[in-house]
């Protein structure tokens, strides 16, 4: 390997100048995954530098995640994607393993909603009326269904006729279905520059762009919206105004307005995912009050009731429901109906409610044990959501970091996980407070990331492995 970095001037030490060199390499697309580094005494000689200058920027390196040493062998360009799969794959596994805690994935707690489910299946039996749930009906969904959920969505707002309601099977489903509506093969979306990765995964799938957009303390930059809209032309914009994942950051009413009047400027749709925003107690109107004819709003159980209960409302402007439904017939045919029945259910009996008001108590004192635990490191969480997002002090690198956590029994996910631009991730990881099962167990984790947060990265490898010693 010929590699010679530029070392650029004023970057501190000649070794930290090194490593910054590579860093960018990497992210540029010079160094390759799996790729062998030149052998100290080579790249020292190429450089002017000494052997152990080269040696204590591979160590850097290491200390980063950016490399990895095999005794024998040299050292290579860490290959992300097949040595990192456990710790970043945001994924249920088959066998969980009970000697891990789950701060990965952002489920939701289930509290009392196994018991409002017995309820609700020995009332669902003595209804008399299951035959409908057994058959075909149309790819909207139940009319009955609908109706209730269009009530029901009136309490933050929405105001929709039910034939604008089109019932999914979850909020991924849901994703799916409006960026299918809404861009082709080629075309652009714009989204926060910190995303979900659902949406990352489909956008990939259907060969669309994500244009990311810079961010601030009140979440997507208008201005930097507009920019992006003079120069891509994105159809569409993705958003998430309230309680955003991974960030928390929830939109003042004043920035929505102003994101608004420049989606109507330059002719956009807005897909507003609120799968979050039953959690708020205090919360901006959503674009689909602010612009109904240019939004889809998109919400469902799994966050505000129970993580399995894969139903999902969309509200479509009536020009584009034909379209919707027709994307639902191709990719679900229907959603069941028996599940959408379930959920209509505590809509129209007030066990929504009561779930979601359980989740907001659960989730605010889960919250207060992290905000207790990790002080300064939580002060800009919300308090109403299960999630929180964690930035690395120095020198921690979020690989390093997730790396070392997961040997300690613990498990969060990396920032490039939500990173529309990869490179650009900054070194943060997303913490989750819904799936372990309860505030002792939470606690025993968080603990062990403060003790990481207030130790030093250890080295993945020592001088000996990497060849020097």
């Amino acid at each position: 390997m010929n590699w010679k970095p530029e070392i650029r001037k004023g970057a501190g030490p000649i070794y930290v100048a090194i490593c910054d060199a590579l860093e960018r390499g990497i992210a540029e697309g010079q160094l390759q995954p799996g790729e062998k580094l030149p052998p100290h005494r080579d790249l020292a000689y190429r450089l002017g530098v000494t052997v152990g200058t080269i040696a204590r920027a591979y160590t850097e390196a290491a200390v980063r995640g950016l490399v990895v040493g095999e005794v024998g062998r040299g050292t290579f360009i860490n290959d992300f994607d097949n040595h990192r799969d456990d710790i970043t794959r945001l994924v249920v596994p088959e066998k969980p393993q009970p000697e891990v805690i789950d701060l990965g994935l952002n489920l939701s707690a289930i509290g009392e909603a196994d018991e409002i489910l017995r309820s609700t299946l020995k009332d669902l039996s003595r209804s008399g009326s299951l035959d409908a749930l057994l058959t075909y009906q149309p790819s909207a969904g139940m009319i009955s269904h609908r109706a209730v959920a269009s009530q029901w969505l009136e309490g933050i707002g929405i105001r929709a006729h039910p034939d604008n309601v089109i019932i999914c099977n979850g909020g991924q489903h849901g994703l799916l279905i409006s960026m299918m509506a809404l861009a082709g093969h080629g075309e652009s979306i714009a989204t926060e520059q910190l995303t979900y990765p659902g949406a990352r995964a489909i956008a990939h799938q259907l060969g669309i762009n994500l244009a990311a957009v810079q961010m601030d303390e009140e979440g997507l930059d208008p201005a930097a919206l507009r920019e992006l809209c003079e120069t891509k032309r994105p159809k569409a914009l993705y958003c998430m105004p309230v309680l955003q994942n991974p960030t928390t950051i929830t939109m003042s009413e004043q920035r929505m307005r102003e994101i608004a009047k420049i989606v109507e400027e330059y002719g956009l749709w807005i897909i507003e995912d609120d799968v979050y925003g039953f959690l708020a107690k205090d919360r901006p109107r959503p674009f689909a009050s602010l612009i109904p004819e240019r939004t889809i709003y998109l919400t469902s159980a799994s966050k505000s009731m129970a993580p399995g209960l894969r139903i999902g409302f969309l509200v479509v402007p009536a020009k584009l429901s034909r379209s919707v439904q027709e994307i639902v017939t191709m990719s679900n045919w229907m959603s069941p109906p028996f599940m959408a029945a379930i959920v209509t259910n505590w809509m129209a009996n007030g066990y929504a409610d009561k779930l979601i008001a359980w989740h907001r108590n659960q989730a605010h004192e889960r919250q207060e044990v992290a905000h207790r635990i990790l002080g300064h490191h939580a002060e800009h969480a919300s308090t109403s959501c299960y999630h929180l997002w964690l930035q690395l002090p120095e020198p921690w690198r979020m690989d390093s970091f997730s790396a070392t956590a997961l040997r300690e029994g613990v498990r969060v996910i990396t920032a490039d996980a939500f990173a529309v631009k990869r490179d650009h991730a900054p070194h943060a990881v997303r913490l989750c407070l819904g799936a372990a099962h309860s505030l002792p167990q939470i606690a025993l984790g968080l603990n062990r990331l403060m003790g990481l947060l207030n130790s030093q990265p250890k080295p993945h490898m020592d001088l000996q492995s990497i060849g020097y010693v």
